[in-house]
């Protein structure tokens, strides 16, 4: 007599372990996220809280939630102007960094030469510097040229610090684009810039707004640059601290004025959030 049925009963269904295992990984994940979100909460709480309750130890869970805190960040301290300042800086850094590391990373990708390798890592290895060691060279160039304490010369300052990044991201994305659609144009009668201006700058729109968002988000943030190169033109992050005084800190005002700084990176991210995902991950499966 076979022995199969026997065997068959006995063999063990993989498919026994999947709920177990999707429901041990929606558990972490869920833990894992509550974690990340919990500061953030924190941050926002604050902001509603009166003053003597943004230090009750223990912490107020149940509060009446005010605007005393919104009302003191945006009328004794200058936050609209210094977030005007920190949009007009990052969306002027943003466009020239898009349309610098577009045609950089283009020409690196299809003009290449023996030396392409060089300059792609000569353009990663430019995040790597300590943004303390280029601070004072900067200082003396920008003080030397009228840049110092100008919006027009921190943007390019910003420029400087995200189009390492931007180039990198726009190589991988021209990567991942088959180079037979560059050669079927030239083959229909277009130059180098008319395939590029026709058929590969479009299809690199998604790399083109995922390096836009990252280079915004990082401008956005930047505090470093911020402080040392502008006095009375600075940004939002630099005017957080206005609330934090020699003996005292303002942490209702803090708080509210750090939520309002959170708001316009959470709503880019939340909108360009499929483009972001596609762009930063064009050309990683190539090959």
């Amino acid at each position: 007599m076979s022995r199969r049925p026997f065997l068959a009963t006995r063999r063990r269904n993989p498919m026994e372990a999947r709920p177990a295992t999707a429901a041990l990984r929606a558990l972490g994940l869920t833990v894992f996220t509550l974690w990340s979100l919990f500061p953030i909460y924190w941050l926002v709480q604050m902001g509603f809280k009166k003053p003597l309750d943004t230090t009750s130890i223990p912490p107020k869970w149940l509060f009446e939630p005010v605007l005393d805190a919104y009302r003191q960040a945006f009328t004794d301290a200058p936050m609209r102007a210094l977030l005007l300042n920190s949009l007009q800086v990052a969306v002027l850094a943003t466009a020239i960094a898009l349309v610098v590391g577009l045609f950089a990373a283009y020409a690196l990708v299809h003009l290449r030469t023996h030396q392409a390798r060089d300059y792609e890592f000569w353009v990663l290895s430019t995040r790597m510097a300590p943004p303390v060691a280029v601070a004072l060279p900067f200082y003396l160039v920008y003080q030397h040229t009228d840049l110092l304490d100008t919006l027009w010369g921190l943007a390019l300052m910003h420029v400087v610090i995200v189009i390492g990044v931007v180039t990198w991201i726009l190589i991988e994305t021209f990567n991942g684009l088959p180079r037979e659609l560059l050669e079927a144009a030239q083959v229909d009668g277009c130059s180098h810039w008319g395939a590029f201006r026709r058929v590969m700058a479009p299809l690199a729109v998604p790399g083109l707004v995922g390096a836009g968002v990252l280079s915004f988000l990082l401008s956005w943030n930047e505090f470093f640059f911020a402080l040392i190169l502008t006095s009375n033109h600075t940004t939002a992050p630099v005017g957080l601290f206005n609330f934090v005084g020699f003996q005292s800190v303002n942490l209702g005002a803090l708080a509210a004025a750090a939520t309002v700084l959170l708001i316009p990176a959470f709503v880019i991210v939340l909108v360009f959030q499929k483009f972001l995902v596609r762009g930063l991950t064009m050309g990683a499966v190539k090959g």
